[in-house]
């Protein structure tokens, strides 16, 4: 029996560089966008590769300043983690516009400092999450998402699983999903 090699494994994933959260805020008319960073894991590192490949085929900058990472721990990539964040993007001279979250927590975190701090929600900041969570719609303002397809994901990888076990012979693939935009009231500034 011929063996594997270890760096061929199967996997099904998500494109986490699509930077179509980025290009929907800058459709809407948004010029500064921030983004709220999540760990050095590749998802994170994707999405934030994403948001400045985005900017740079609009000509935007993707200043720095505009740029908070939620820091490696589980409570600071949650909705406190986001919270903190924003107050500090609105803490700089030019306050952001526009906002893309590395996950809908701290997208949720972001959003109550946005309303604390008595703006409105897409008209002075408009803001996009990732994962997609099942209560977005029933949120104050509902909120935008990349849906990254997680039953997609899960059939693809049983489907390749089965394949795998039955067909000992069969080299491992990987599968990328392609994910959408679940837009929503936190993001529409303009009529779609």
């Amino acid at each position: 029996m011929r063996k594997k090699p270890l760096s061929s494994l199967a996997s099904v994933y998500t494109n986490s560089e699509n930077a179509i959260a980025t290009q929907h805020l800058i459709e809407q008319g948004c010029r500064h966008i921030a983004h709220i960073r999540g760990p050095e894991v590749s998802t994170a590192l994707g999405r934030y590769n994403g948001y400045r490949q985005a900017l740079q085929e609009a000509n935007l900058t993707a200043a720095p300043e505009n740029v908070v990472s939620l820091g490696t721990s589980g409570d600071s990539r949650g909705v406190s983690g986001g919270y903190e964040a924003m107050s500090k993007l609105l803490a700089n001279p030019i306050r952001p516009d526009g906002l893309f979250c590395f996950n809908d927590p701290s997208a949720l975190g972001a959003m109550r400092a946005l309303l604390d701090a008595g703006l409105r929600i897409p008209e002075n900041v408009a803001a996009i999450g990732c994962g997609n969570i099942s209560y977005s719609d029933f949120l104050r303002v509902p909120l935008s998402s990349v849906d990254q397809d997680s039953t997609q994901i899960g059939t693809e990888a049983a489907q390749l699983a089965l394949l795998l076990a039955s067909q000992k012979d069969t080299l491992p693939s990987s599968k990328i999903i392609t994910p959408h935009l679940a837009i929503r009231a936190s993001s529409l500034r303009k009529l779609q």
